[in-house]
């Protein structure tokens, strides 16, 4: 029987699902990863003989790169707004994060100041930090963030907190070049992805279609990054 594992996003965790309906997936705490490519190595050792990998945002990154290194465990790859290798196209100009991954990759050591003080912020004014963080997204998509405000809130503070330097370290993985590994995933992978998405710009899910052996894409007209999540939460529950 095959297992579902789901790669959470950063900043995230396993409680970004309860965006949706609630399932019983597997959910990796890479936040508590002692450097991400040693914790990738034993998740890929760790997974069960056959496995649905199911991928939000960053967490594609960690789907992808599993199935490449694992293809005979892997039953298929879903992914949902998926951020795609930043070497795959010209894509951060038109990233929300662009700020946060320009510093990964030109000033790790200013990134690491940053987070801690964002630690502090989002403890101290959550509805503020939220605000600021969706300020460059959508109408519904800063809606969908502002009805979850301490969810949101709290996985801010884990990973500006407790789980930094596990952060920090997967995205200096991430803005690293890392396409070539898409050719070697070789179970099927669907990429749902929202068209008014302003953290994973929509052409990144093509992008990705384009590098794999087999993918096919899933486009959700008007919905952004979460929107996607929340929708794909309620199709997969129904």
């Amino acid at each position: 029987m095959s297992q579902t594992i789901y790669l959470h996003g950063l900043p995230g965790g396993a409680e970004e699902l309860q965006i949706g309906p609630a399932p019983g997936w597997a959910v990796p705490d890479r936040l508590s990863w002692q450097g991400y490519e040693a914790g990738l190595a034993t998740l890929a050792e760790d997974l069960p003989e056959t496995c649905h990998l199911i991928g939000f945002s960053l967490g594609a990154m960690t789907a992808l790169r599993l199935a490449a290194l694992k293809p005979e465990r892997i039953a298929e790859v879903t992914l949902i707004s998926a951020a795609a290798p930043l070497d795959l196209g010209d894509f951060l100009s038109r990233m929300a994060g662009a700020p946060v991954f320009r510093a990964a990759m030109n000033a790790p050591e200013r990134l690491a100041r940053m987070t801690s003080l964002q630690a502090h912020f989002a403890r101290l004014v959550p509805g503020l930090t939220l605000r600021l963080l969706f300020a460059r997204t959508g109408p519904q998509e800063r809606a969908l963030a502002l009805a979850h405000p301490y969810l949101i809130a709290g996985l801010l503070r884990r990973c500006y907190g407790p789980g930094r330097a596990a952060y920090l370290d997967e995205l200096a993985a991430y803005v690293r070049p890392w396409s070539p590994e898409l050719a070697r995933v070789t179970a099927p992978v669907t990429l749902h992805h929202g068209g008014a998405d302003r953290w994973s710009p929509p052409d990144m899910a093509g992008a990705l279609a384009r590098a794999l052996p087999e993918a096919r894409v899933i486009p959700h007209d008007g919905l952004g990054h979460y929107g996607t999540l929340a929708a794909v939460l309620e199709e997969m529950a129904a």
